[in-house]
């Protein structure tokens, strides 16, 4: 089985390479005449979305379930939480079907045709460790929350070492408390088992699911919240997450 997997996996890395490099193609295309016919680049997002989805379709069996949907008001600007477990957790999020801005670690931007296709879709690059640059990386997200579109960040900064939930940073909360804007969590299940961190290698058929919880609106309080808002934050994507992996394990994970 290990040696199917391995096989399989040099195959679907093949797969993803030539697919994101063929996706560069339209996605620049675009850009280039964005100020004419797509302001707030969401024709990019688009794409991006396709490549997204269709990365997932070429790791081995897997599938992927979403619920709680309808907590995803459309619209307006929410920012979306998600934890962080895999590589895959990339891709997988754009089976919520949504607009928003990424807010990603700015290496990533470096690399060749991933990374010009994220830079090209208006995400959000963050350096860590930076606090300068931490500023211009929340600026960046508040001008895209004032034209209506939504951002998505991983509070925890970092794929899990453990699986488990790691420590919240507070410049996503930060940011909602002093824009007022609901913060929806998005939990990920089965991306770990799927693809670990340090592995290279594809488990077969594995069961993915977003579990979109209900909205958290920040009061009227502003920054003297923060804290609060990611304490309970956290606790609802801990408990939510715990059920989802004792699903997973118990082979009753489904949408």
């Amino acid at each position: 089985m290990r040696l199917l997997e391995a096989i399989l996996s040099i195959l679907a890395w093949i797969g993803i390479s030539l697919w994101t490099a063929l996706l560069t193609l339209p996605i620049a295309l675009v850009y280039l005449v964005h100020p004419l016919v797509d302001p707030d680049l969401k024709l990019t997002h688009g794409l991006a979305s396709i490549w997204g989805r269709g990365l997932v379709s070429l790791a081995p069996g897997s599938t992927v379930y979403v619920t709680g949907q309808e907590h995803l008001p459309r619209g307006r600007p929410v920012i979306l939480m998600a934890n962080h477990q895999s590589y895959v957790d990339v891709p997988v999020l754009y089976f919520l079907k949504r607009q928003f801005k990424w807010m990603a670690d700015e290496p990533l931007f470096r690399i060749p045709f991933f990374g010009w296709s994220m830079q090209m879709a208006g995400y959000i690059p963050v350096r860590r460790g930076d606090s300068k640059f931490g500023l211009r990386s929340l600026e960046q997200a508040r001008a895209w929350l004032t034209r209506g579109i939504p951002i998505l960040i991983f509070p925890e900064g970092t794929r899990s070492h453990t699986g488990v939930l790691g420590r919240f940073q507070t410049g996503g909360f930060r940011l909602a408390a002093q824009t007022r804007t609901p913060i929806v969590p998005v939990v990920v299940i089965g991306t770990r088992q799927l693809l670990p961190r340090g592995s290279w290698i594809f488990r077969l058929g594995v069961k993915l699911q977003l579990r979109v919880l209900p909205p958290v609106v920040p009061s009227d309080s502003g920054l003297r919240e923060v804290r609060q808002l990611a304490v309970k934050v956290r606790s609802e994507m801990k408990r939510a997450y715990r059920q989802g992996i004792q699903e997973y394990r118990a082979g009753r994970l489904k949408s």
